[in-house]
């Protein structure tokens, strides 16, 4: 499964971590840019793109934001396929 994670906080990197070591294609972002996603996160095989790249052509998108950070990530799932979990 394709499976883009919003988000590396406790939640988001052990997301990362455990789907990745699973099997999953799995690509994670946050709000700095991939260039800050600490090594740990990837250790299993996740990759870090931009908050844009993370939910194009996935088949999940997993949000592991703060509440109040909804507004800024809405433009970004908006435009995601119908049939994408988020």
């Amino acid at each position: 499964m394709k499976i883009g994670i919003l988000g590396v906080g406790h939640i988001g990197k052990t997301l990362t971590q455990r789907l990745a070591a699973a099997g999953h294609q799995v690509k994670v972002a946050n709000s700095r840019g991939p260039h800050t996603i600490e090594a740990d996160v990837l250790s299993t095989g996740g990759r870090a793109v931009t908050a844009a790249e993370a939910v194009e052509d996935v088949d999940v998108v997993v949000l592991s934001i703060p509440l109040n950070r909804l507004p800024q990530v809405v433009p970004l799932i908006a435009d995601v396929p119908a049939d994408t979990v988020v």
